[in-house]
C-alpha cells in the first residue's frame, strides 16, 4: 500500500513540474538550497521518500512500493507530466519510474548512482546508528561523541547526525529515519532497480561527482540498454553528494541541459 509522501514545495505556478528525490538516509531538506535554484524554472516538489525524513514508516522498502508512493503523490497533485530528478536510492526509484510510466517523465536526471547491483555499503553506519541510545541523550555532541569511534569520518557522522531529531512530546531524542527497517532492506536496496525489458527513451542525463566510486567509467554505457538518449556528464571536484559538494558545478550542468532539451521557464539558474 502506497504512504503519503512528504513535500518540500518551490512554488512556481504554472511552471512545469520537476519532482526530486532523495538518497539513502537523506531528506528532502538535503535539496532545499538546490530546490529554490531550480524554482526558477520549475515547480518544484522534493518528496520525502518512506522511512526518511517526515514521510511514514513502513516495514518494506520494495522497487514496486516505492514506486507507487511517487504515483500516488503525482496523482494526489493532478501532476500528468513532470522532470523527475533522483540521487542515488532516489535515482534508482526515478529510473524504475521512468521506464515504466514514459508518458509521464518527460526528462529524467540520474545522480550519481548506476543501473546496476552494488556490493554492501552502509552497513556499519546502521549498526552504528542502531547502537546509540538516543531516548538517552542530552546533546547533540553527546551523539556525535558517540558516533565517532565507529564512523570516523566527520562528513559522513554530520550526514548520519542530520537524522536525529527531537520528539515533539516527549522532548526525548529519536533517529527519524526508520533505520530499523532501512537496515533490513538493505540487501534489496542494493540491487537493480530494473528489469531487463525495462526501457526509457526520453532525455536522460547521468551526472555523477569526479571523485564519487558510485559510478564507473563504462557504466554509462551499459545503462544505455534502457536509456537510448543517455548522456553523461561529470562534475569536477565533487563525490557523491555531487549537488552539496559541488553546487555550483552541478546547477551549471543542469543549466546547460535544460538551456539545450528545453524544459522550464527560461533564464539561467542564480
Amino acid at each position: 500500500m502506497a504512504v503519503a509522501l512528504n513535500v518540500l514545495r518551490f512554488e512556481n505556478p504554472g511552471a512545469p513540474g520537476l519532482v526530486i528525490l532523495h538518497g539513502l538516509l537523506g531528506a528532502s531538506r538535503n535539496w532545499a538550497t538546490i530546490g529554490k535554484a531550480l524554482r526558477e524554472r520549475f515547480d518544484v516538489h522534493a518528496l520525502d521518500l518512506r522511512n526518511h525524513g517526515a514521510s511514514p514508516h513502513a516495514s518494506s522498502m520494495r522497487w514496486a512500493e516505492l514506486c507507487d508512493d511517487l504515483e500516488a503523490y503525482l496523482e494526489e497533485q493532478g501532476l500528468n507530466e513532470i522532470h523527475l530528478l533522483g540521487h542515488s536510492l532516489g535515482g534508482k526509484i526515478a529510473m524504475r519510474y521512468a521506464c515504466q510510466n514514459p508518458e509521464v517523465v518527460q526528462q529524467l536526471i540520474i545522480v550519481d548512482i548506476a543501473a546496476k547491483a552494488y556490493p554492501p555499503y552502509h552497513d556499519n553506519e546502521f549498526r552504528a546508528m542502531k547502537r546509540i541510545p538516543v531516548a538517552e541523550l542530552t546533546s547533540r555532541r553527546e551523539a556525535e561523541e558517540l558516533l565517532e569511534p565507529m564512523v570516523p569520518n566527520w562528513a559522513m557522522r554530520q550526514f548520519l547526525l542530520t537524522n536525529l531529531v527531537r520528539d515533539a512530546a516527549s522532548g526525548a531524542f529519536k533517529w527519524q529515519a526508520n533505520i530499523e527497517a532501512l537496515h533490513a532492506s538493505l540487501p534489496h536496496i542494493r540491487q537493480n532497480s530494473l528489469l531487463e525489458t525495462d526501457r526509457y527513451d526520453g532525455p536522460c542525463l547521468l551526472i555523477r561527482g569526479a571523485n564519487s566510486d558510485f559510478v564507473d567509467d563504462a557504466d554509462a554505457g551499459e545503462m544505455r540498454h534502457w536509456f537510448s538518449h543517455l548522456r553523461e556528464e561529470i562534475v569536477p571536484s565533487a563525490g557523491h553528494n555531487v549537488h552539496v559538494e559541488n553546487r555550483k558545478g552541478f546547477l551549471d550542468v543542469l543549466d546547460a541541459w535544460f538551456g539545450e532539451m528545453g524544459g522550464g521557464c527560461e533564464g539561467p539558474f542564480n
